[in-house]
């Protein structure tokens, strides 16, 4: 398969659907978490088709309302969930899940896992007494995709990685791993040139098995991922679907504040607070044409009279855009030739941020202190 690009869905759903249909990506990761099940059954078939969908068994205990509308989630399933007694519901909720993923049509059935926080010696066992023993037995001879949410130190300790891989090839169903990290950090961007340098060399690993491998949640961080070969990555419009956390599944309780509209530059590899933009647009207009990717929706996004709100389609359509026109670019070439492109698009990135150091003091998240943490990582994976 080639370099595959896919909507992480979240709210919001038909941003990545409406853009799917113009052509912007391959498919979509739909998320119980955010569409409820009468939601997922209306979709087209032809959607379903070129789709996963995750069960998201991450927190099984998990009381939000969507999750909830799935009669298979382990917390509606068994009555409220219980890890001592959830094995009374495991072979019926398997086999619930399995029915609905093949019966909605789906690219194929993804078998959930749950995320543990803790590298438990036991680790491995409890994942499969959780589901994963019931869904291959219920699943049958049909090639299957396994997701796993595991920790970043689970990658960036080579024990641990080889434990994984070691799992998840044991599985002769399995021909496909949906892999999310959770890389705990206080910048919107992945700055760890440690974590980035590990993730590369294990990604390689599993692509040098033959499985295919679908990186979930990923921010702009998924580019560098093609210069091991050809999974699939991701983009997502919210935050909370470019980076994956336990904290989305948790109920909290009072409103949350909506965070300032941000603009994706490409020429940056990072999105900028859109206020910052207008300022590049007009105090460095030379380093703005060489940053921005004019699109049909940042030209409307930067042309109204007032500034865009965070919960408006247009940024983020335009990133979808940006970030098709990047894996396009990409796909077409050699590993060598992508790894030479992406180590000189992080310079060129650098060298704008140098330009517009004396002139716009830009927000600490739009900076540029992502850039040598990626430059390290694809010089020495």
């Amino acid at each position: 398969m080639p370099l595959g690009l896919l909507h992480q869905v979240g709210h919001n759903a038909n941003w990545n659907i409406e853009s799917l249909q113009t052509g912007c990506g391959n498919g979509l990761i739909l998320s119980p978490l955010h569409q409820a099940l009468p939601t997922v059954e209306k979709l087209s078939p032809e959607l379903r088709a070129a789709s996963l969908f995750d069960p998201q068994f991450y927190l099984p205990n998990s009381r939000k309302r969507k999750l909830l509308s799935y009669p298979f989630f382990p917390e509606q399933a068994a009555g409220g969930f219980a890890t001592g007694t959830f094995d009374e519901h495991s072979l019926s909720v398997a086999r619930a899940c399995v029915d609905f993923q093949v019966e909605q049509g789906f690219r194929k059935v993804v078998v959930p896992t749950r995320y543990l926080k803790e590298m438990y010696p036991e680790y491995f066992q409890m994942q499969e007494e959780f589901s994963v023993n019931s869904f291959l037995t219920v699943a049958g001879p049909r090639p299957l995709c396994l997701s796993l949410a595991v920790k970043a130190s689970m990658i960036e300790h080579a024990s641990w990685r080889e434990m994984l891989l070691n799992w998840v090839t044991a599985f002769h169903q399995v021909d496909e791993l949906y892999l999310m990290y959770d890389h705990e950090r206080d910048t919107k961007q992945v700055q760890d040139a440690n974590f980035l340098r590990e993730a590369l060399r294990f990604f390689r690993q599993v692509l040098g098995t033959g499985l295919k491998l679908t990186i979930g949640y990923t921010n702009t961080e998924g580019l560098l991922f093609s210069a091991i070969g050809d999974p699939n990555i991701t983009m997502g419009a919210f935050e909370n679907t470019r980076i994956f956390s336990e904290d989305k599944f948790v109920e909290s309780e009072g409103a949350v504040r909506g965070p300032k509209a941000r603009i994706y530059l490409p020429g940056l590899l990072n999105w900028v607070q859109f206020q910052d933009a207008l300022q590049i647009r007009r105090l460095a207009p030379e380093v703005w044409q060489q940053v921005h990717m004019p699109t049909e929706w940042a030209e409307q996004a930067l042309s109204q009279p007032v500034e865009p709100t965070f919960n408006q389609p247009a940024l983020y359509k335009h990133y979808f855009l940006c970030m098709k026109a990047h894996v396009d670019e990409l796909r077409v070439m050699s590993l060598a030739g992508r790894l030479d492109m992406l180590k000189r698009r992080i310079a060129h990135a650098q060298r704008m941020y140098a330009a517009l150091e004396p002139r716009v003091q830009v927000e600490r998240h739009g900076r540029g202190g992502h850039l040598a943490p990626w430059a390290e990582a694809l010089e020495t994976f």
